[in-house]
């Protein structure tokens, strides 16, 4: 019989944990590559026609 190192688990939480601050850094970098970021978006020089708006 073979005697195989048994190495430990890693805790689900610790798992859980590290995808959650993983998400929360790529999540943090995308917006400030937004905000700080190349072009500022176009903004509408005029809305539409209150007639032309369904409601």
């Amino acid at each position: 019989m073979s005697y195989k190192p048994h190495r430990p688990r890693r805790d689900p939480f610790f798992l859980l944990i590290i995808a959650v601050a993983l998400g929360m850094a790529v999540t943090l970098f995308y917006q400030v590559q937004v905000y700080y970021g190349g072009a500022a978006s176009p903004l509408a020089g005029q809305g539409p026609d209150d007639r032309s708006v369904g409601g």
